[in-house]
């Protein structure tokens, strides 16, 4: 799993695309983030109309992709 990030003062500010069980996947848009301890949590909307929560371990610079389905912020 690969994601591509837009980089910021603090790594990685925005994902701006991800692949997925061999597809790329864009992100159209960040609906929610948020931060936990040692992880930064985004919930995004692909261009394809998908939503997934992606999640990144600071501590060990890895990514989680989970689909979410009927999100609402």
């Amino acid at each position: 799993m690969r994601v591509i990030c837009e980089a910021g003062y603090s790594g990685c500010d925005h994902p701006k695309a991800f692949s997925l069980h061999d597809r790329n996947l864009i992100v159209k848009h960040v609906i929610k983030e948020w931060r936990e301890p040692n992880s930064k949590h985004f919930v995004v909307a692909t261009a394809d109309g998908g939503q997934f929560e992606l999640i990144l371990s600071e501590t060990g610079n890895q990514w989680e992709i989970s689909k979410v389905s009927g999100f609402h912020n």
